[in-house]
């Protein structure tokens, strides 16, 4: 076992192209546009494809690390490798570390039996 680190993003949606609308009901919705987003649509969902970079120093203010938005294999196929780096594709997130637990266990771990309180008749 080793240390596990949980890391926190929240990924702002906004940096895409969108656009808000609202309902009658009066709820305010974001739009996404798939295509000129490079999203994918596969068997009824959409994704978008995101880097993940994840550093072992603090980049900027607590940050370890960043998100941003891939360019799918196909559409970057079809382009061509001198079109497709002229995509500004949106860095989406910033990672923050939260909790750093370690999972190594020195002491054993005793378990205390407990009375049975179960009033079930089965």
């Amino acid at each position: 076992m080793g240390v596990i680190q949980n890391y926190s993003t929240s990924i702002a949606l906004t940096k895409m192209q969108h656009g808000f609308i609202t309902t009658k009901a009066g709820s305010k919705c974001l739009v996404i546009p798939i295509e000129s987003n490079y999203l994918t649509e596969k068997d009824g969902a959409v994704y978008v494809q995101c880097e993940t970079v994840i550093t072992d120093f603090d980049v900027e203010k607590g940050t370890h690390g960043f998100l941003v938005q891939k360019l799918p294999t196909e559409i970057w196929k079809k382009l061509g490798a001198e079109a497709a780096k002229l995509i500004k594709l949106p860095y989406l997130s910033n990672l923050k570390i939260f909790a750093k637990k370690n999972t190594d266990s020195v002491d054993a771990v005793v378990i205390e039996p407990v009375d049975d309180l179960d009033d079930l008749p089965f």
